[in-house]
């Protein structure tokens, strides 16, 4: 298994809630994610996904689905941050953060 955590983080400028992130029998937390803040679920241990499905709910109390690419982005033997942002426009973008170490 690869070495990595799962972010949800909410780039708007509005709380999201019921945030998760799910693939494969994979389901992240995340529940309420403030603007400005994210949401972590550490080492999964499944494989990175090819695509991975995120849903939240707006304040309208309005459910959102988005499924994007994930393992096109990550590079071969990663290690960090999977990150999934969030926008106001309920888009979602893939972010891939190296760990430093």
């Amino acid at each position: 298994m690869q070495d990595y955590d799962i972010v949800i983080r909410n780039v708007g400028t509005k709380t999201i809630t019921d945030a998760n992130v799910q693939y494969d029998d994979f389901r992240s937390l995340g529940g309420i994610v403030s603007p400005g803040y994210g949401k972590s679920h550490q080492n999964p241990n499944y494989p990175i996904p090819e695509k991975a499905t995120i849903e939240w709910r707006t304040e309208d109390g309005k459910l959102h689905q988005k499924e994007v690419e994930v393992k096109r982005h990550v590079p071969r033997n990663f290690r960090g941050d999977i990150q999934f942002e969030i926008d106001d426009n309920n888009e979602v973008k893939v972010k891939i953060v190296p760990d430093r170490y």
